[in-house]
Parts: C-alpha cells; sequence; structure tokens
C-alpha cells in the first residue's frame, strides 16, 4: 500500500506538483502526460495546472490528467470513464429530479407537516432530493427503511417515515419508466466500476489520488482509493493526516465526528490503514518552523475530550513562535468586518508576487468584501457567483411577478418600473419621464385601487385637479404600453389552475415585450453579457422539468419562480463595467470547498461565528436523529468535522493567516466559533507558573486591520457646522403667508425658509398608511358637507331627525371618497356616527335659541397687512352670522387644541387672525361672503368619534383684543422676516420647536444640536 502525507502547515499543491515531477523523471517528456491525478474538486485541479507551470520555470510540460472525483459520473467523459459511463443509464437532470420529487411531496397531507404551496413543495424536495443522494453515496439500503419501527417515533414521523416509503417506491418506478439513473446512485456505481476495472486491470501508467479527505469518506470512494494505494504505479496522498499521533488520540477522534481530523482517520480506516502507514511525500517544501510550530497549536488545541491533558502543560515559550503571522480581527459588525478584510487584501497586493484569499461560507460577506474592493480599484473573484435571481434580468424578472401579485401596489411597481431594463416599447428616457410623473401625482401617498384601472382612476384625479391634460397623456401613455406588455400576464392572481410550464411561458414572453425600447427587442435586452447568458441557459432548461408538476393556480407563481431561480448561480459580475482589465489574478474570495487544497500568501478567515462557521446542525425535515443513526447515516455533526478540517488546514499553511468574526450580526450578538474559542482558551492557558500569574498566558495578535477601517473614512479634523440662518435678499421671500404658517414662523424659522424660499416640501411616502391626519381630514370633509346642506335648508334647520340622516349621508359620501382600506373605513364609521349625534345636539341647542342666522363652511379669508406688502390668508372650517349681529368662529380639531394660555401668549394666533380677518370683511370667494361684523365667539370643537365624542373649548378673553394683538404681532413677524432681512434661524425656541421637523436634515440639526440646546 503506497500511502503519503503532506503536512498540514506545507503548501499542497506546490509540494504534489513538484513531488510527481521527480516521480517521473525528465528523461521522458510524455510520462507526466500519462499520469493520472484524480482531486476532490475541479478548482483544485486547476490551481494545480498552475502549481506544474510554476514548477517548470518557464519549460513547457505536456501535464498529466487532472480530474476531479466527482467527474467520474459525469458525462463530461475522457478515456479514463468513458468506458464506464457507457454501460450506465444516462443521469436524471437535476432540475427535473427536483420537479418530479415535488409533485410527489404535493401528496403529502398538510395536516402530517405537507406543504401548502408549491414553492414549500419545491423546498421539501430539495431537501429529500439531498436525502437520497446522501443514503446512495452512504451505502444505505432503501429496504431498511421497513426495518424502522415506526412505533418508536413520534407519530408525525410515523406518516413521514411512511410517505417517504412511498415517494422512494414511486421515484423508482418513474426512474425506470424513463431509462434514467438517480444521481447519487449513478455516482457510486461509476466509482464502483472504475475500482472494479483497476482491480482487475491495474494501469500501467500512474495514477495518484490526492487531497481527497472528506469526500474520500463515502464507501464506493474509499474503496477506489483503497484500490489506488494498492495498484504497483498507484499513490494516494493526503493532507494533514499525520497529526494522528497515537492509538489513544485516533480512537477518541473516532468517537468524535466534529473533529477536524474525524473524516481522514474514517477513510484510514475503510482503507484498512492506520496513520503508521502514511509516508511522507517526496516533494516537500523546506520546513517552516512557525508554520509547522502554528499546526501543532491547532492540532492540540482542538484536541478531543480525551486528548485534553495536552492543555496542562504550560509552555509559552514553545507555543509562542505558533502566533507569528496570525492574527485576530473581531469588527463591531459584518460591515466593519467586511472593511477590514478588503483593506488587509488590498495590503498584500503591495507584496511583489502574494496572493491572498478571503475563505469563508458567508456569501454576504463575500459580497461586501467584493464591493468593498472596488473602492480600491481592485475586481475580486468570487467563487461563489451571483444568484440568478439576484442578476439584473433575475431581479427584473422577479418584481414582474412580485407587483402583479400585489395588484400593482406602489412600491412593487415602482421598482418594476424604475428598473433598468423596463421600456414598454418606448425610448427609455421617455419611459422614465412618465414613471416619475405617474409617481409624483398617482402612486405617493395611500395606496391606488387594484389594478391598472386603479392607477388610470388616481391618475385622472390628480391631474384633473392640476388641468393639465398633456402630462395626463404622457402618464395614460406609459399606462397603455404596461397594459400592452403585460397582457396575458396582469390576470395571473386571478387566473385558474394551468401548468407551470405555461406560466413560465407566459412570465417570460411578457418580459420580452415589457423589456424591449422602441429600437430594440426586449430578448436581446434581457439575456445580454455574462449576466443574462447563465440565467437564459436556466431558463430554457426549466420547461421539460415544470411539466412534472400539476396545475397550480395563477397566485401561487411568484413564490414558485423565486424558488426555481434561489439554487442557481451566474459567474460573479464584474463591478466596473467598461474598464480596462478583469478580475484580479491574486485575489479570491473562496467559499469552503473551493479553498480546498489552494495556498495562499495571505489567507482571511472570516464569519468565524456559530451558526456560520460552523453551521448549526439539523437533521433536515424528512428524518429525524434516531431515525437516520437506525438508517445507517451519519451523525449530522459529521459536516461539522468537514468544515473543521477545512479551517485547520487553512489556517495552517499560509504565511499570514487572519481570523475574523463580527461582534453582531443584524443587529444581534454573535457567538464566536468554537475553534476560535478553544484556540483562544487555549492560549490564556499558556502562562509560566514560575514567573507569570494566571491569567498573563498568551493570546492572538489583533490585526490593525479593524483600527485601519474605523479611521478609513474619518476626516483628520472635525469642524461642526454651525447652527444655520440664511438670510435671503427680500425679494427672494415670499408677499404671502397663511395663518398657520405663523405659528412655524416663529416656532422654527428655518423650516418655514426651506418650504416657502427654497420649495422643498417632503414628498407623500409611498403606499402611506391612512392615519390621524386624514381621518382629521374625513372629518373636516364630512362637517363640511352636512354645514352646506344646513345652510341652504330655510330656517337654517330641517328638525332634529332630518339633520341626523344629513349628517350621516354626508359622512358616507365622505368616506367613499376617502382612500382608505376597508378594515380602517369600517373603524371610521362608527366615530364619524358618534360624531354626527354629538353636533346634532349641539346644533339642536343653539337653533332653539335661534341664535344663528347663517352657517359658512370651508370660506377662504385673505388680509392685506404690513402696508399692503403681504396678504395674510387663511381657511375657516366654519363661521356663524348670529342673531345679535356678531360672528362665532369654529375650528375642528380631532387632536387636542391649543390650550387658553398659548393663545393668549400669541403661540397659537390662527383663531385671533381669523377673527381679525372677518372683522376686516376678508372672508369670501365668488357668489359668497361674510359680512364684516365683530367676532364675539372663538370656539374649538374637539370631534374624535370616542367614548366622548366630541366636546365644545370656547377660547376664553375678548376675541376683539385678542385679533387686535395677534394681528400686530404678525405684522412685526412679518416685516422682520418678509420685508427686511432678519434671519431664519434653525430651531431658535428650543422649547417652542416641534420634536421633528420635515426639514431638520437640510438644517443639519443632529450635527449642531447638543443636549444643552436642543
Amino acid at each position: 500500500m503506497r500511502l503519503y502525507e503532506i503536512p498540514a502547515h506545507q503548501p499542497f499543491l506546490p509540494c504534489l506538483a513538484r513531488g510527481v515531477l521527480g516521480m517521473v523523471g525528465t528523461d521522458d517528456p510524455l510520462a507526466l502526460s500519462r499520469t493520472t491525478i484524480l482531486l476532490p474538486t475541479r478548482r483544485a485541479a486547476l490551481a494545480l495546472r498552475e502549481a506544474f507551470l510554476e514548477q517548470a520555470n518557464g519549460q513547457t510540460l505536456l501535464l498529466p490528467r487532472m480530474r476531479a472525483l466527482s467527474g467520474l459520473s459525469t458525462e463530461e467523459a475522457d478515456e479514463l470513464s468513458l468506458p464506464i459511463l457507457l454501460d450506465l443509464p444516462p443521469a436524471v437532470d437535476a432540475a427535473r429530479r427536483q420537479a418530479a420529487l415535488t409533485a410527489m411531496v404535493l401528496r403529502l397531507p398538510a395536516r402530517f407537516g405537507g406543504p401548502n404551496t408549491p414553492e414549500q413543495a419545491w423546498g421539501l424536495a430539495a431537501a429529500l432530493a439531498e436525502l437520497m443522494d446522501e443514503t446512495a453515496l452512504e451505502g444505505c439500503d432503501d429496504g431498511k427503511l421497513s426495518e424502522l419501527v415506526p412505533e418508536e417515533f413520534a407519530t408525525h414521523w410515523q406518516v413521514t417515515l411512511t410517505f417517504l416509503r412511498g415517494v422512494l417506491d414511486a421515484w423508482e418506478a418513474w426512474l425506470r419508466e424513463q431509462g434514467l439513473m438517480d444521481i447519487g446512485p449513478r455516482r457510486v456505481a461509476a466509482l464502483k466500476a472504475q475500482a472494479a476495472l483497476w482491480r482487475e486491470t491495474p494501469p500501467e501508467h500512474p495514477v495518484i489520488a490526492a487531497g481527497i479527505g472528506a469526500g474520500g469518506t463515502i464507501p464506493a470512494a474509499a474503496e477506489l482509493l483503497r484500490v489506488v494505494a494498492h495498484m504497483p504505479n498507484g499513490a494516494v496522498v493526503m493532507h494533514g493526516a499525520g497529526e494522528v499521533t497515537s492509538s489513544q488520540l485516533w480512537e477518541a477522534i473516532e468517537e468524535s465526528p466534529t473533529h477536524p481530523l474525524a473524516g481522514q482517520v474514517r477513510l484510514l480506516s475503510a482503507m484498512d490503514a492506520t496513520p503508521d502507514d502514511l509516508v511522507l511525500w517526496p516533494g516537500l517544501g523546506a520546513e517552516d518552523p512557525a508554520l509547522h510550530r502554528r499546526a501543532e497549536l491547532l492540532c492540540c488545541s482542538l484536541r478531543p475530550a480525551h486528548g485534553i491533558e495536552a492543555w496542562l502543560k504550560r509552555r509559552p515559550e514553545f507555543w509562542q513562535p505558533a502566533l507569528q503571522g496570525l492574527s485576530l480581527i473581531e469588527a463591531p459588525d459584518v460591515q466593519a468586518e467586511a472593511v477590514a478584510i478588503a483593506l488587509l487584501l488590498r495590503e498584500a497586493l503591495e507584496t511583489p508576487g502574494a496572493r491572498a484569499a478571503l475563505i469563508t461560507p458567508d456569501r454576504e460577506l463575500g459580497r461586501r468584501v467584493a464591493a468593498e474592493l472596488t473602492r480600491h480599484g481592485v475586481l475580486a473573484d468570487d467563487s461563489a457567483g451571483q444568484p440568478l435571481g439576484e442578476t439584473p434580468t433575475g431581479a427584473f424578472l422577479r418584481l414582474m411577478a412580485q407587483a402583479v401579485a400585489e395588484g400593482f401596489a406602489p412600491v412593487p411597481l415602482l421598482a418594476l418600473l424604475k428598473h433598468p431594463l423596463a421600456a414598454g416599447g418606448m425610448a427609455r428616457q421617455d419611459w422614465m419621464e412618465a414613471v416619475r410623473l405617474l409617481e409624483r401625482r398617482a402612486l405617493r401617498g395611500p395606496r391606488p385601487a387594484p389594478g391598472l384601472p386603479g392607477l388610470r382612476a388616481r391618475a385622472a384625479e390628480a391631474f384633473r385637479r392640476e388641468r393639465d391634460a398633456a402630462l395626463l397623456a404622457r402618464v395614460n401613455a406609459l399606462l397603455d404600453a404596461l397594459d400592452t406588455a403585460l397582457d396575458g400576464f396582469a390576470e395571473l392572481p386571478d387566473s385558474p389552475a394551468r401548468p407551470p410550464a405555461d406560466l413560465l411561458a407566459c412570465h417570460l414572453a411578457a418580459a420580452e415585450r415589457l423589456a424591449s425600447t422602441d429600437s430594440r427587442p426586449g430578448g436581446m435586452r434581457l439575456y445580454a453579457g455574462e449576466e443574462g447568458e447563465p440565467l437564459a441557459v436556466h431558463l430554457a432548461n426549466l420547461p421539460p422539468a415544470l411539466r412534472e408538476l400539476p396545475p397550480m393556480g395563477g397566485a401561487g407563481w411568484p413564490a414558485l419562480f423565486d424558488a426555481l431561480l434561489a439554487g442557481p448561480a451566474a459567474p460573479s459580475v464584474r463591478m466596473s463595467r467598461g474598464k480596462e482589465g478583469g478580475r484580479h489574478p491574486r485575489i479570491a474570495i473562496l467559499g469552503l470547498l473551493e479553498a480546498r487544497l489552494q495556498d495562499f500568501d495571505l489567507a482571511v478567515l472570516g464569519s468565524l461565528e456559530e451558526g456560520v462557521w460552523p453551521q448549526a446542525t439539523d437533521p433536515g425535515p424528512w428524518m429525524s436523529r434516531p431515525m437516520r443513526k437506525d438508517f445507517g447515516l451519519p451523525e449530522p455533526e459529521a459536516r461539522i468535522g468537514r468544515v473543521a478540517a477545512d479551517f485547520m488546514l487553512a489556517a495552517s499553511s499560509a504565511p499570514c493567516v487572519v481570523l475574523s468574526r463580527a461582534r453582531k450580526r443584524a443587529g444581534a450578538p454573535t457567538v464566536p466559533s468554537r475553534w476560535l474559542t478553544r484556540l483562544e482558551t487555549f492560549l490564556a492557558g499558556q502562562w509560566d507558573p514560575r514567573r507569570n500569574t494566571p491569567g498573563s498566558g498568551l493570546s492572538l495578535p489583533r490585526s490593525p486591520a479593524t483600527l485601519w477601517a474605523s479611521r478609513l473614512d474619518m476626516p483628520d479634523a472635525v469642524r461642526p457646522c454651525p447652527r444655520p440662518a440664511p438670510a435671503p435678499p427680500p425679494e427672494a421671500r415670499p408677499r404671502e403667508i397663511s395663518v398657520t404658517e405663523v405659528a412655524e414662523l416663529m416656532a422654527d424659522p428655518y423650516g418655514f425658509y426651506a418650504r416657502r424660499v427654497l420649495k422643498l416640501s417632503p414628498f407623500d411616502p409611498l403606499d402611506a398608511e391612512v392615519g390621524a391626519a386624514d381621518y382629521g381630514q374625513l372629518v373636516h370633509d364630512a362637517m363640511a358637507r352636512w354645514t352646506q346642506r344646513l345652510d341652504g335648508t330655510p330656517g337654517g334647520w330641517p328638525g332634529t331627525a332630518l339633520a341626523r340622516e344629513w349628517f350621516d349621508e354626508a359622512a358616507e359620501e365622505a368616506l367613499a371618497e376617502a382612500a382608505a382600506r376597508p378594515g380602517l373605513l369600517a373603524f371610521w364609521r362608527p366615530r364619524l356616527r358618534r360624531i354626527g349625534g354629538f353636533v346634532v345636539a349641539e346644533e339642536d341647542a343653539a337653533q332653539s335659541g335661534e341664535r344663528i342666522r347663517r352657517r359658512h363652511a370651508e370660506m377662504p379669508g385673505r388680509l392685506s397687512i404690513a402696508g399692503g406688502a403681504v396678504d395674510l390668508k387663511v381657511r375657516a372650517d366654519r363661521i356663524d352670522e348670529l342673531a345679535d349681529g356678531t360672528l362665532a368662529i369654529i375650528d375642528y380639531k380631532t387632536g387636542t387644541p391649543p390650550g387658553n394660555k398659548d393663545v393668549e401668549e400669541g403661540r397659537a394666533p390662527q383663531m385671533p387672525l381669523e377673527a381679525a380677518i372677518a372683522a376686516a370683511g376678508g372672508f369670501q370667494r365668488p357668489g359668497r361672503a361674510v359680512p364684516a361684523r365683530p367676532v364675539s365667539a372663538l370656539t374649538y370643537w374637539r370631534l374624535t368619534g370616542g367614548a366622548t365624542p366630541g366636546e365644545v373649548k370656547p377660547v376664553k378673553g375678548d376675541p376683539g383684543a385678542l385679533a387686535a394683538d395677534a394681528l400686530d404681532n404678525t405684522e412685526a413677524l412679518v416685516r422682520g422676516f418678509l420685508l427686511e432681512r432678519r434671519r431664519f434661524v434653525a430651531r431658535p425656541h428650543p422649547r417652542r420647536t416641534p420634536q421633528r421637523s420635515d426639514h431638520d436634515h437640510l438644517a443639519r440639526v443632529a450635527e449642531w444640536g447638543t443636549a444643552g440646546d436642543e
């Protein structure tokens, strides 16, 4: 048996290449090309090719045949595997298999854990396919399912087990009917056939199986490696397996599936070998004492419980060299971690020829680091690629389904219309101008009625108010184009059950129409470039798979479509399109599988947190842990052992290694990875009892990258912005002010300046929730309708019963025009009725005394002040002409009205100013006017519709005196701010300023404000 080992601290692939070149020699130039090397992954084969070229020192080489072990069962055959593959049925397509399993899973009753929707079934089918592959690779007999005793498990597991037996039987029948073979069994059959072929007829050329660790624990793969090791020209080269130094440690690791070397030990056992059979590979490089010591440190700190006695030997001077080139990043959050890692990778490029990599299972961290590297002009190759659903075309297709499913609600609709691929057959610029018009006029504020008719009605109403037919025509052209593009697809939520393949065809046809411009077809825009091509191939392969699914309702299509795009990935997209050069050859972002056997000068091991690296163990939805054990499947913790090996080998072989983690993820504290915790705990115990005290042991050096990241965007000196106090010239200041703006001008002059001088008003939010302000408007609308009807009645009062009936009618009319969801209207209706009872009672009491002669609702008023230079305007809720020849002004409030003290001290000048305008005869509109008379009463009506539906709150004091004082103060205020050069200071009176203003961000209040003055 020829078993070799390359120690963990040696770079595996360069050593392998060096050793192979030494074994075949240089006499026969074809000898190397006749050599076959089996590797765990295709990426490792590509990296080995580079290693051979580096070892050749520029000489021409005919490279050996390098194959991934998984390639023995694929259709990409060569003379090595073609004879074997020809004897096996074709492998079932992965997507078609999942679709067929999904159809079977849909038959599981929901009350026993079955899926409620097709996308749930798709996920369960994926887990089932994974379980089937695992059982095949582990050599489990499906017949053993019948030997599992259902009574031993919970009721739902009994049902699941019974269903699982039925699904597997149906699946085998389906494969036989189709003439296909499942993926896992086909791979096992190919491995077994290859092993049998080489056992009977060993090849004359060298065959080397290298670096196959955890993947070799599959029984069929282990048997193939055993055959290779016993062949005359065969050899098996392992990585780091020699760290098992004793039989006691061997036994302890066998009982600890989470140990990094558990896979190596299991493989050696399957090959009937022990660590004593391992021989050092002849191509090892020069020994690095620091790396050798680091490998020992990792091995010692990660020992299972049986070998923990090594921790009691305190040898700080022995372990100190192991910390050379090893450091730790503990960032506040994931983004800070990404910034720090990007800086480290960029710094590594300052060393000529140095190669650096981020190794992490966290794809979010990988994408963040790739984005941060573009800040430094570096395009990194992310081995995970980009999920198809997140490519530009994939996102566009998903947004289409989401917008249709939600009835063209504002947020998903705008996301679709503003996507760069959306054009609807129009020029892109014309399309975007129309989209912005639609957004501002129809989509801001409460949600329109569902569907395109709701959008048309909202847009028509908005433009009718503005009397702009030309703009309405542009928006209608946009909606017409959208209607045409989505013809047949917009009705998806209400469509009857249809085959999923038909739904996909309808979806893609609509997408092509929507993506077309006036000069380019939609298909050319959707599938162009390196992002579109992989998606086009994937979508073209879906219809045969989807035909296996039963018909489904259109409402479930968006979720299923998301699931269809969730798994596959496209090559990582270049982030600087149009720039010279591509991805940097010396920077890589790798997952754990892709990083195996790779060597780098700097390796950053990112996201070392529990739940990420390693991930939480999960037996899956189809079998519990006891069921897996009885069926012969390995424990879920075996997966932790595989990723632990990735951690240990990656941390052992690179000259510079940075271990990285974030203290918080999504706002929640994280737990350090168990390996990081063990390493730090072991080092903390390395103190010298002769010179030091407990607590003074070793520790991982902290990387300076965290400090660099914190200072990256920090200015040399912070100069806070002063409190803004703009002073525009008088001619730029408005000459008109409403009575409600007077209070704003007193409390927050800057807010008035931003809104009236700069003309900056916030947009209403998209899909805004209807709230207190909308309820107030509804109450005002109902009261105005009712008051106007009362005023047109002879005598001004129709009687209590008819008045109440009229109020209910006015309330229903107001509710019918309110843009609120039905549930909110149902909540408001009884409140309005309670308000109706209150106001009818108030009016009945007033009318019984014949006090009111006439009522005026929603009357506009205007008064020239400051020598006629400024107009003061207002709209009064209600003004009554009283029998005594005076006026009474009523203001409706659904919230808390101002107090008498605020009115007297001028902080609430609205009602007194209305009195001043009324006394001057300023309330009038075409065909109607309020006579100029003194005001005898100012009253707030608080109309909540709650337990106390209404309350009358009269303003104390003489209305005439209050009006005179308010008018004097207002004239002085507007002279200073509107006619002169008084500065518009932000928040001059903090106690009188609202807690929040729409313009605080423009005034940069958070920058200059302090606890003392804010």
